[in-house]
């Protein structure tokens, strides 16, 4: 635990950190919402601005789209923008003042501002602005079960993706309802006690309810000793502040190019401002300094403090003690070679003895061609159980791939032949999770979905670790209680959930429609290196019209807007064999992107 004087050096810092942060982030919202405005984001070949962004920024839609909502909202008031760009108004107060204010009144709601903690400010606006978002608990469900059964999950999550629900706590409440009406549908009436069920959810909802109140009143109480600190805010006075404060009119007549460029440099700023921060965020935790500073919960120092939520800082704060361990992440982060959505991916699957591996493959990619990559490692480490696992060769990325295409064509529901490529373990230790993982795939390949409790596993368990909300993991482990009492013998609750919901879904996959194995070849996802979308359509990459046939190698799922207004408006060019496509985005004199294969060009 450091001096009282360093706790007071580390808040410091952290406040100012966060008032060059909140400039910068306001900008960078402000370049990206002329962009999209002006669809600078489709002349670049970007099919929406979200996947710009997540590619040229590496920010989550959420990111931004909040950052545009602030933007757009400031953009008629301009006192408000100048406080908040300058610093003397916090991120969150600001976002909660964008909400009431209007031209006539932000001059009078600053000046209420001033001197007020967030909360109060909250309660001054309660019946004039919208609410704001709630942020939900989340806890970790760990199930253990064998590894046939872990596959079958994996394939259920691709069935789940193909039908449109992607988080995982999403996934695990579509399990849930198929399987609680399975059983509604299969047992005798009253069988299932439903009440009971709720009224677990019911007081485990009365306890968090009983915990915000505990901490609201603890934060209230302890507003005074902290009503100095979170009032007193010292000015931002970088060039990026003041830019801030003029708003998007200076760049309206930029170029989608010019304001490319913008975007990037913006992007490499912030991302050095927010290692920064979440280095400052550990110390000050391991210090015990938002307690010491006087503040009731870790919460309320984030929200009063440095105007950000309490998951922001905690997921902060978490990517500095990953970063501790990956000392060339943190170099390749600092010196802007890595995005932070790149970092973000590779903490969760390098360790210190792939890490230079993990880097060098994560400046060769583009963020969706990365998260694809971390995905399939991430699965080895959990069903090969080995700790360590350098990123995939060509080969065996296809090899896992190959779950989801069976899942997308229905062919995963039959037993097939063994193929005939074979995973040996290689020579090298630090590559074993591959191989492992791979022949467990397989062997479970082989078998299909199986439609009956079937005989204990040899191939070993593994632990599901699944991070989703309190209400869901209740329900789960309340209906769990109840089922096992009617399930067939060696037939898990994880099992049956998965096979209801294939019994109701399976009809809808498949490949009988015209170039249907195009597109299970791809994934049902578009080829694009930067586009993530599902509504696919065929295209030659060699036009018909210059000779181009209707062979596998000349065809390429692309959606929509990438295939119309991408490649025929001339935004994207796209070079065959499909096996190997050589991509290039924004315009023909200078493209913003290239891409080969999965090779990104420097």
């Amino acid at each position: 635990m450091g001096c009282w004087g360093e706790v007071e050096r580390i808040d410091a810092a952290l406040s100012a950190c966060a008032r060059e942060e909140a400039a910068l982030r306001l900008r960078l919202g402000q370049v990206l919402e002329v962009l999209g405005r002006s669809g600078g984001c489709l002349a670049l070949g970007f099919s929406s601005l979200g996947a710009y962004a997540l590619e040229r920024a590496e920010r989550s839609v959420r990111w931004v789209e909040s950052a545009r909502c602030l933007a757009r909202r400031l953009e008629p008031l301009p006192l408000l923008r100048r406080a908040i760009a300058s610093g003397e108004l916090s991120w969150s107060m600001g976002e909660l003042l964008a909400r009431v204010a209007v031209a006539q009144t932000e001059a009078e709601w600053i000046a209420r501002a001033r001197g007020r903690t967030l909360r109060e400010v909250r309660l001054l606006c309660e019946g004039a602005a919208e609410p704001g978002r709630v942020e939900r608990d989340a806890c970790t469900l760990t199930v253990t079960v064998d590894r046939e059964e872990a596959w079958l999950f994996e394939a259920t999550r691709a069935l789940l993706e193909a039908l449109g629900t992607r988080e995982t706590d999403e996934q695990l409440e579509a399990l849930l309802a198929e399987a609680q009406d399975t059983l509604l549908a299969a047992l005798p009436r009253g069988a299932l006690e439903l009440e009971e069920i709720e009224g677990v959810d019911a007081a485990q909802q009365r306890w968090l309810d009983q915990l915000r109140s505990w901490r609201a009143q603890a934060e209230e109480l302890c507003e005074p000793r902290i009503r100095a600190a979170v009032s007193k805010r010292e000015g931002c006075a970088s060039g990026v502040a003041s830019e801030a404060a003029l708003g998007c009119a200076a760049l309206e007549s930029q170029s989608a190019e010019e304001l490319d460029g913008c975007v990037r440099a913006l992007a490499s700023a912030l991302a050095g401002h927010e290692l920064r921060l979440a280095r400052l965020l550990l110390k000050l935790h391991r210090a015990d300094g938002w307690r010491r500073l006087g503040y009731a919960t870790e919460g309320q120092y984030a929200r009063e403090r440095l105007g950000c939520s309490r998951s922001s800082l905690l997921a902060k704060r978490a990517l500095a003690v990953r970063l501790e361990q990956l000392p060339q992440v943190v170099e390749a982060l600092s010196t802007g070679h890595i995005g932070v959505e790149a970092a973000l991916q590779l903490v969760r699957i390098a360790t210190p003895r792939t890490e230079g591996e993990w880097v060098e493959r994560a400046r060769r990619r583009t963020v969706k061609h990365l998260r694809e990559e971390v995905a399939a490692a991430l699965t080895a480490v959990r069903l090969s159980g080995e700790e360590d696992c350098p990123p995939p060769f060509d080969a065996e990325l296809q090899a896992f791939q190959e779950l989801e295409r069976v899942v997308v064509s229905g062919r995963v529901v039959e037993p097939r032949r063994a193929a005939n490529e074979s995973f040996d373990a290689p020579s090298k230790t630090e590559r074993r999770a591959w191989p492992v993982m791979l022949r467990s795939l397989e062997r479970w390949l082989e078998r299909g979905v199986q439609f009956s409790a079937g005989l204990p596993s040899s191939a070993g368990r593994v632990t599901l670790r699944l991070r989703v909300s309190h209400g869901t993991r209740a329900w789960w482990r309340a209906l769990e209680v109840q089922a096992l009492r009617w399930l067939p013998r060696g037939m898990s609750w994880l099992k049956f959930s998965c096979l209801c919901l294939w019994r109701s879904w399976r009809h809808l996959l498949g490949e009988d429609v015209a170039y249907g194995r195009i597109y299970i070849r791809d994934r049902h996802r578009c080829a694009s290196p930067v586009c993530s979308r599902r509504d696919v359509t065929p295209h030659h990459l060699r036009f018909r019209s210059a000779g181009g046939g209707e062979e596998d190698e000349n065809l390429v799922s692309l959606c929509s807007w990438c295939h119309l207004f991408g490649v025929h408006g001339g935004r994207i060019r796209a070079r065959g064999p499909a096996s190997e496509i050589h991509w290039e985005l924004g315009s023909l004199e200078q493209p913003c992107l290239r891409v080969h294969g999965r090779e990104r060009a420097a």
